[in-house]
Formats: C-alpha cells, sequence, structure tokens
C-alpha cells in the first residue's frame, strides 16, 4: 500500500516504485560491516526487491513528521531546535536583504556590480531555505578527486557499502546521502537534490542507529575532477549548500591546484567549517604519513585556512577513522555547522560590499565618524544652505530687487509727500515725465526679475550647484560619490522657475499707498494753499497800496505797511512747505530701506527654502541612504 502527501514521499510505504527502488542495507550486510566485513558495491546498487522472511520493512524515517518520532540520543522528544546562532543570523540575513535593496537601485556605471547582487541574493534564498528546512539536521560533504578514496570513507562511516568505489576512472556521479535520525530530514534531502535511490538511512530498526551522530546527513559528492558532463557543477552546487565540508585528498595529490586553487583557496573564509582529509595513508610509512600532514597543514596556512582541521585517516586499516567520526559527532552535538557555514558566507559577501562604504577622504571620514548619529544633514559641509543661498540670489538679481523697490517707493512716494511747488517747478521744465518713465521702468524690471534667472545667470546656479555636488560627493566611494552628486542636480531645471516664483511672492504690491502720505499730501495742499493766498495778497497790496491803481480799496489790500509781513509770511510758507517735504521724504527713504531690507530677508528666506526642498534634501536623501547602507552594512557583517 502505498502513501501520498508527506513532503518528501518519495518512498511512499517503504517498498520500490517502478522505476527506481529504495536500497536499503539488509540486516546481515550491516552486521557484516559492524564486524569489518565490507559487503560488494554491486549487491549494494541492486538493492533488496523483498524483505527477508521475518523481517520488518521499516517506514523510512524521514517519511514520518519530525514531531512526531523520538530522536534516539536527544533528551525528549521532537526535532533537535535551533541553535542560539540561528537568531542573530535572522538579523544578519534580514541586513543583507536591505543591502541588496539599496544597491538595485544603484547599478550601471560605476554602480554596484550586477554579480555581486546576484550572489547577494543567492545567499539569501539559500540561506533562507537553509534555516527553514530541518534546522536539528547537520549537513556534511565528502568531496574529492576520483581515487582519493572518498566514497570508501562513507561507506565505512555509513557501515555499508552504499557508494560504489573506483580508483582510476569516476565512480561516483550522482550524491549519495546517508541520514542518522531522518525525521524531518526529506524536503532537506530535495533541496539538496539527491536522487531518490542514492538515499539511506541510519537510525533504523535495522541496526539500532548511532545516537551520537542523530542528526547526520553524510553527502558522498561526484568527484570534482570527472570528465561526466554536469559533475563538477553538481559538486559546486553542494559545496554551496552543505555545512560542513570535508575534502579528501590521496597522498599523490592532496597538493593538487585543481582543489586548492578552485575549492580551498576560495573558501578560505569558511575554513571554520572546512575539514581536510589526507586518506589512504595505508600506503605510507609513519614518517612519510607524517611529512605529507605536516606539508598539507602549511600548504592550508598559506592559503588562509588556519582553522581548517587536518586529519590523517585510512578506510582500509580504520586509521584515524574515530578522529572523523568524533569530529562529525561533534559538529552534530554542537548543531552550529549550518550557522557557521552561512555565518561565513555572510561574511565573505560583506567584506565584497565594504568597498562601497569607505569615504575616501581621511578627514571628512574623522569629522563624519565624530558626528557619526547625528544625522544626514550633518554629511552636509556646514554653511552649505547659505553659500546656495548666497550664490542663488546672486543669480538672481535679489540685491537689484530690492533696490529697484527702493527707488520705487520713494519716486511713488514723492507723489504725496513732496513739496507741490517743487512737483511744479518740474512740470514746467519737462522734468515729470522723466521721474514717471523711471517708476514704470523700475516695476517692469522688478517684474521682469521676478520671473527668474535665465542666461548667464543659470550657469551661475549650475555652478554652485556642481560645487556643492563636489563637496558632497567627492569623498564618497563609487556609487554613492556619483548618486550623491547626482541627486543635487537631479532638479536644476526646475530651481530658476522656482526662485522666480519665491521672488515674485515676496515682493510687495505695485500701487502700495501709506495712510501717513496722504495725510502729508493733505497737508502740503493746505501749505500750498496758504501759499498762493499769500502771493495773490502781495499781488493786491502791490497794486492797490503801492501804485493806488484804485480808489477805494479795503485796508487789507490797500495798506502797503502790510507787504513786508505778507512777504515773510509767503516764504515762511515755502520754507514750511520744503521742509514738510524734506522731512518726509527722509521718513520715507528709511522706511523703503526698511523695505527694502525685510524684502531681502523674505527673498532671501524663500530661496532658501527652494535651496533646502530641491537641493540639499535629495542631497542628504541620498546621504542617508549611505549611512543605512553603512549601518546595514556593519549588521550583515556581525560587527
Amino acid at each position: 500500500m502505498t502513501s501520498s502527501g508527506p513532503p518528501w514521499s518519495i518512498l511512499g510505504d517503504g517498498q520500490p516504485g517502478p522505476e527506481e527502488e529504495q536500497l536499503q542495507p539488509e540486516p546481515e550486510k550491516v552486521a557484516a560491516a559492524r564486524a569489518g566485513q565490507r559487503t560488494e558495491p554491486a549487491e549494494a546498487a541492486a538493492g533488496v526487491s523483498e524483505a527477508p522472511a521475518g523481517t520488518v520493512t521499516a517506514r523510512p524515517p524521514w517519511d514520518e513528521s519530525p514531531e512526531k518520532v523520538s530522536w534516539p540520543g536527544l533528551p525528549g522528544s521532537g526535532p533537535p531546535r535551533h541553535a542560539s546562532p540561528v537568531l542573530s543570523l535572522s538579523a544578519r540575513l534580514t541586513a543583507l536583504t536591505q543591502l541588496i535593496q539599496i544597491a538595485a537601485a544603484r547599478t550601471g556605471s560605476g554602480g554596484f556590480p550586477e554579480a555581486l547582487i546576484q550572489d547577494a541574493e543567492a545567499l539569501v534564498e539559500r540561506a533562507g531555505e537553509r534555516l527553514r528546512l530541518s534546522a536539528g539536521h547537520t549537513v556534511a560533504a565528502l568531496a574529492g578527486g576520483t581515487g582519493s578514496g572518498k566514497s570508501s570513507l562513507f561507506n565505512y562511516l555509513a557501515g555499508a557499502d552504499f557508494s560504489t568505489v573506483g580508483v582510476t576512472r569516476p565512480v561516483t556521479r550522482d550524491p549519495h546521502a546517508c541520514v542518522w535520525g531522518g525525521p524531518g530530514s526529506g524536503p532537506l534531502l530535495d533541496w539538496l537534490g539527491v536522487p531518490r535511490r542514492f538515499r539511506y538511512a541510519q537510525g533504523s530498526e535495522l541496526d539500532g542507529g548511532e545516537a551520537s551522530l542523530n542528526g547526520l546527513v553524510l553527502l558522498d559528492l561526484p568527484d570534482h575532477d570527472s570528465v561526466v558532463v554536469g559533475a563538477s557543477h553538481q559538486v559546486d552546487r553542494l559545496i554551496g549548500m552543505s555545512d560542513l565540508m570535508v575534502w579528501v585528498l590521496d597522498p599523490q595529490k592532496y597538493a593538487d591546484a585543481a582543489v586548492h586553487r578552485r575549492y580551498l583557496v576560495p573558501l578560505a573564509g569558511h575554513s571554520e567549517v572546512i575539514a581536510v582529509v589526507l586518506n589512504q595513508v595505508d600506503l605510507l610509512s609513519a614518517d612519510e604519513a607524517k611529512d605529507c600532514a605536516g606539508d598539507l597543514r602549511r600548504l592550508l596556512d598559506s592559503e588562509g585556512l588556519h582553522n581548517a582541521a587536518v586529519l590523517v585517516t585510512s578506510a582500509v586499516t580504520g586509521a584515524g577513522m574515530e578522529q572523523l567520526r568524533k569530529m562529525l559527532v561533534q559538529a552534530v552535538s554542537d548543531r552550529r555547522a549550518s550557522s557557521a557555514r552561512i555565518s561565513a558566507d555572510l561574511d565573505g559577501i560583506a567584506a565584497e560590499f565594504a568597498p562601497y562604504a569607505e569615504q575616501a577622504d581621511g578627514r571628512r571620514r574623522e569629522a563624519a565618524g565624530k558626528r557619526a548619529g547625528t544625522g544626514a544633514a550633518e554629511l552636509v559641509p556646514a554653511g552649505a544652505a547659505e553659500q546656495l543661498v548666497d550664490a542663488f540670489s546672486g543669480a538672481a538679481g535679489v540685491s537689484a530687487v530690492a533696490d529697484a523697490l527702493q527707488s520705487a517707493r520713494e519716486l511713488r512716494a514723492v507723489d504725496y509727500v513732496g513739496w507741490p511747488v517743487a512737483w511744479f517747478v518740474e512740470r514746467l521744465t519737462g522734468r515729470d515725465p522723466v521721474r514717471r518713465i523711471r517708476l514704470g521702468r523700475l516695476w517692469a524690471e522688478l517684474k521682469s526679475m521676478a520671473a527668474g534667472p535665465s542666461g548667464a545667470q543659470q550657469a551661475d546656479i549650475d555652478s554652485a550647484l556642481t560645487r556643492l555636488a563636489d563637496d558632497v560627493g567627492g569623498p564618497l566611494p563609487k556609487p554613492w560619490s556619483q548618486t550623491t552628486r547626482a541627486a543635487v542636480r537631479s532638479r536644476a531645471d526646475e530651481i530658476p522657475a522656482a526662485i522666480g516664483t519665491a521672488m515674485g511672492e515676496a515682493i510687495p504690491e505695485e500701487n502700495k499707498i501709506m495712510l501717513w502720505w496722504r495725510l502729508v499730501g493733505a497737508l502740503q495742499g493746505l501749505l500750498l494753499g496758504c501759499e498762493i493766498v499769500s502771493l495773490l495778497w502781495i499781488v493786491a497790496l502791490t497794486i492797490f497800496g503801492v501804485f493806488r491803481a484804485a480808489g477805494t480799496v479795503p485796508q487789507l489790500f490797500g495798506d502797503a505797511s502790510l507787504l513786508p509781513w505778507i512777504l515773510i509770511l509767503f516764504v515762511a510758507f515755502l520754507i514750511l512747505g520744503w521742509l514738510t517735504a524734506a522731512g518726509c521724504m527722509n521718513l520715507v527713504r528709511a522706511a523703503a530701506g526698511r523695505e527694502r531690507g525685510l524684502l531681502l530677508e523674505t527673498m532671501r528666506a524663500r530661496i532658501g527654502t527652494v535651496a533646502r526642498e530641491m537641493v540639499l534634501a535629495p542631497g542628504e536623501q541620498e546621504l542617508a541612504e549611505f549611512q543605512r547602507f553603512r549601518g546595514e552594512l556593519r549588521v550583515a557583517a556581525g560587527a
């Protein structure tokens, strides 16, 4: 009867399928292996189609739910739990995910390499899958070349000839797996891609299991130097997915460059989860074995694999096999190999991201370090906003606008607080139209300036943006130097219009008339009236009092003695009007000066808002991303 449904339902009810058979060793073969005898590979490969009489066919342990199976050798029941380092790995992997998002937005010429992002994405995916799949199991891979004896070691550790042994030609073409304590390992083996016909279980009813190795998934990988199509690809894939890597070398080829340059040297950062086994020492004398092991140790140290363990073994005599078994037992009992492997992968990928987090300028880096934690805005040079406002104000002619407004206010006030006599003189001499033309031109000039800078002024704005971009982005590494410069200049085309709008909103209305101007104007009108009356009185006294043009006139107009007093009164009104106009114009100029200052302050404030929103804010946002990148990198690197 077949069963269906479990994540790894390869074996169904434990019976072989129509196309492939489950290969479980017979009890007699296991017993022979325990006694030091080796079963024939052909028999092991052939499998068992029927169970011996009286033997109960065991359901494969990986076909069982891990929550319902007791794990021999562990207190209580249920699968092994995550080791504590997994918790920190979660934070590191989350940080790496953030790094990928940040980097993916900054690719292209001079940006983050696509290959680096792809490697990081592959690591996140691989690590996520590994942590999700049976954290209670430790995957140890036996890797090596043709004739190194890794399959012999696999069979010795498994206690049966599961993997065919060859010396002169590649025999292991597909990965083999032996599992101690199989519950919950099915999805993990699926993820590893081990064919179902090459999966074997220990800890079953056949042999009673080995509690000390409970949770071990031992892989026998294809020969890395195999000429079989796809074999080297499988080795590369499984090496990247294994928790513990055991490289099996023979005395003749332990220094083979194909192994060291292609695999060991690139994995130097993973030396904590690498063991190198010098196998077949039964072919060497004791002194020769010692010399080879010492030379291998020196070679590994020179390649940076200082933490890699070196073991000396022989599958024929059993020499060193107990040390190898102890190493596996230790890895299984610690249940740290998968975390250590992922941690080493994270260290490696973080080291590749590190050059993109270093600032090029030492002085700037020191200053940034002192300001750490105070926000991205602190990384913008001090006074940058003020310099931008100065540059934009100069390009837009803010001072000229303020001067023009002051002149316009003064010219406009003359119509109200000026001395009408002086205005009349200007009218007679033809100077008044010139004043009015000048006033019209001033307001036209104000309106044109409020439209924003153009031409040469636009070049001044571009120069200011370039200087700021160099100051901010110059000390940063690529691609941040480029992206920060681009962010600072991202809205350069919109700045002139925005400055014009800001200036236009700051300029007051054209026909603004102060109330006191009107009052002074009324006073000046009254004085002008008095001046006219005085002048007419003088004329009347001259005609009727001096020349006696008429016989009978009122004494007020005919008494010539009044003439000096009326002349004094006329001059007094004239001087009073002039003094009133002069004093009021001084007040107008002072008020226009204050208005000019207020206008300058208002326009600079509005231009400062434009500078912050269109220049500084994008730059600070990019700098904040740079700081976030550095922070996430520190977490991903485990710092």
